[in-house]
């Protein structure tokens, strides 16, 4: 288990605006008649630690093909797939090093979103809500792990397989079904104790989980979420969601 330097927190909310320029322009029709979203800060403590790492970790699913360029089906996901933990670690990375980049190794993608949602414009979507959001979810999250100490080291990922639930389609503004499982856990150690935060949503595609809601599904007022941060492995779940 790898032990990440942590840095302060800016780059994601940033970085945020590339990508929602980025995916609008690569999957939206007319816009027209949508409002942007609003800039806002994030609701978190700024890190007192301090020095960025020289160098970003090495992931390992930057060179994986986009799945969302072939058909979904409704094989259910293992979450002790070696692709599945990869993803994680790059999520955990992306959150410690304050890296939106690597973070999107862990997401759906847009072809992904594209085939089996079924709104007006799914590529908006896509990019001015569930892109938006997840950045500066990140952002709030490397926050956090950076107060909690100069250091951070991954340890896991718990996944409550008793909450795994099919969204058929039809449901949740769905052309294609998918498997769903909100609430499960980020584990890593900070100075030796062990601390968690949670993943608001898990969906399937192609027999693979993917983050599509980090901080939380939906949310009244746009800031970044930690969902359920704890002391300790925290309490998975509750079920339900989309």
């Amino acid at each position: 288990m790898a032990v990440l330097r942590l840095r302060s927190m800016g780059h994601a909310a940033m970085l945020a605006g590339a990508l929602v320029l980025g995916a609008a322009a690569a999957g939206c029709g007319t816009q027209s008649n949508q409002s942007s979203p609003s800039t806002t800060r994030v609701n978190a403590v700024k890190p007192t630690t301090t020095r960025p790492a020289t160098t970003l970790p090495t992931t390992t699913t930057t060179s994986l093909p986009d799945p969302g360029l072939a058909p979904q089906t409704a094989a259910l996901p293992s979450t002790s797939d070696p692709s599945f933990q990869a993803r994680m670690r790059d999520l955990f990375d992306g959150i410690a090093y304050d890296s939106i980049g690597i973070a999107l190794n862990s997401y759906l993608t847009l072809d992904s979103y594209l085939a089996i949602k079924n709104l007006t414009d799914n590529g908006y979507d896509y990019a001015h809500r569930l892109l938006f959001e997840f950045a500066l979810d990140i952002e709030a999250a490397h926050a956090l792990i950076a107060s909690q100490g100069s250091s951070a080291t991954f340890v896991g990922v718990q996944v409550p397989t008793a909450n795994i639930h099919w969204i058929s389609p039809g449901a949740c503004y769905n052309k294609e079904g998918y498997w769903n499982v909100p609430g499960s856990r980020l584990l890593y150690t900070v100075g030796g104790t062990l601390h968690s935060i949670g993943i608001a949503s898990l969906i399937s595609y192609r027999g693979q989980w993917y983050v599509v809601h980090l901080g939380a599904e939906t949310r009244a007022v746009r800031i970044g979420i930690v969902d359920s941060p704890a002391t300790g492995a925290g309490t998975p779940g509750p079920p339900g969601g989309c």
